[in-house]
């Protein structure tokens, strides 16, 4: 479980802090965000990797990416 969480955080640190896909590095992402259900989708235009994450996921996730 944790090293699932570990993933899911690195890659979304790489996707929305360095706005590159975790897999292959491309910056031609594409983003969709699903309101219904608080989902956000993510789609490599490059290799084609593709990830949902919901917002438990990325509040999780961004906790630890800036100290005050």
């Amino acid at each position: 479980m944790f090293e699932e969480q570990h993933k899911i955080g690195k890659e979304l640190k790489t996707l929305i802090i360095m706005g590159n896909c975790p897999y292959c590095g491309s910056v031609k992402i594409k983003y969709r965000e699903y309101l219904t259900n608080r989902t956000f989708g993510f789609k490599c235009l490059n290799c084609g990797w593709e990830s949902q994450y919901n917002l438990t996921e990325l509040r999780k996730a961004s906790e630890n990416w800036f100290s005050i």
